[in-house]
């Protein structure tokens, strides 16, 4: 947590501010910032989304995100989250969000709103998720927003963090029962969940002992063996890529020529082949309009706010936002 008000010394009932969150499926960001765009606080803590971890869960999670910024009340919250598609009408943003921020405002959207936000492109765009989960976002040129992907990590999520770390586990159980072919993934696997025998997986698993965030937090492994040149784990990249980039398509195909495209999530802010690999899946027509955002989502959804209470953003604003954000975080 950091707050800048600790240091500034400034009375908070002396200005508004605005409360930016993204809920992903294994953390929650918040941020802080007043009228002008000045950063004020940030904190962080775990998962929001209530389908992964339970409502109450959830709920006493983003209570305790809230109470470490410092910050009792706010003029507008924003507030993405990977369990919603669309935004959340107001008996269910009041019943999940209500009693735990202090607001004149509250909006609940998802992540890909914000993160559409965070593009700060005007008019016809889109960005990809890849992290623990994967989804697609595209604004169209009448300003309404649509999706793909989303499904979870039993009906979907492909091309996400869990997907690429469930599939390497999967070729370390071949690489082991002789079923596939040679892979680090098997030595990998066996050090990464500290077993010395394979078939230990199953009362891991079976027990269910394993998380879902510690299951996708794997993807790293597998990354990490393509970089060096693992046939299998370059496989498994280059298929999660093509199938996740087959449902960014199904959307991207739709927005005019030249439209940008970001990108956000673990998986693609922390691999730069796994970028690479995913933009050349798109095709020749997008390899020079993928970026990685602008901004990060809950300066999208801080962004959002601001916008959402005064009707616009101005430049002044984000340089504000920009400049003072990253000071205070390095």
């Amino acid at each position: 947590m950091y707050n800048l008000l600790n240091k500034s010394g400034d009375k908070m009932n002396e200005k508004k501010y605005y409360l930016g969150v993204d809920g992903g499926g294994s953390k929650t960001t918040a941020a802080v910032f007043d009228g002008e765009g000045r950063f004020i606080a940030e904190a962080t803590g775990e998962s929001i989304n209530y389908y992964s971890v339970g409502r109450e869960t959830a709920r006493e999670n983003l209570k305790a995100v809230i109470s470490r910024l410092g910050v009792d009340e706010f003029e507008c919250a924003v507030i993405g989250m990977s369990a919603l598609n669309e935004r959340a009408d107001e008996k269910t943003t009041r019943e999940f969000c209500g009693d735990i921020v202090r607001c004149n405002k509250i909006i609940m959207n998802s992540d890909l709103y914000i993160a559409l936000e965070a593009l700060n492109a005007p008019g016809e765009c889109g960005a990809v998720i890849s992290g623990t989960g994967s989804m697609a976002v595209i604004r169209n040129a009448d300003g309404s927003v649509s999706h793909a992907g989303g499904w979870g990590y039993i009906l979907g999520d492909e091309g996400s963090g869990y997907s690429i770390a469930l599939s390497g586990i999967r070729a370390a159980i071949r690489a082991a029962e002789g079923s596939g072919v040679r892979t680090a993934l098997l030595p990998a696997c066996l050090d990464y969940f500290g077993i010395t025998d394979i078939y230990e997986l199953i009362e891991l698993y079976y027990d269910k002992t394993v998380s879902r965030k510690a299951t996708a937090a794997f993807a790293e492994k597998v990354i990490g063996e393509a970089e060096e040149g693992d046939t299998a784990a370059l496989d498994i990249l280059e298929r999660e890529a093509a199938e996740l980039a087959a449902t960014a398509k199904s959307l991207l195909d739709r927005i005019k020529s030249g439209s940008p495209i970001g990108l956000w999530g673990g998986i693609f802010q922390n691999s730069e082949l796994y970028r690479e690999i995913f933009t050349q899946k798109l095709g020749e027509d997008y390899k020079d309009r993928v970026k990685l955002l602008d901004f990060t989502p809950e300066i999208g959804a801080v962004i959002a706010a601001l916008r959402e209470n005064s009707g616009y953003i101005n430049e002044i604003m984000l340089s504000n936002i920009k400049n003072t954000y990253r000071k205070a975080t390095l």
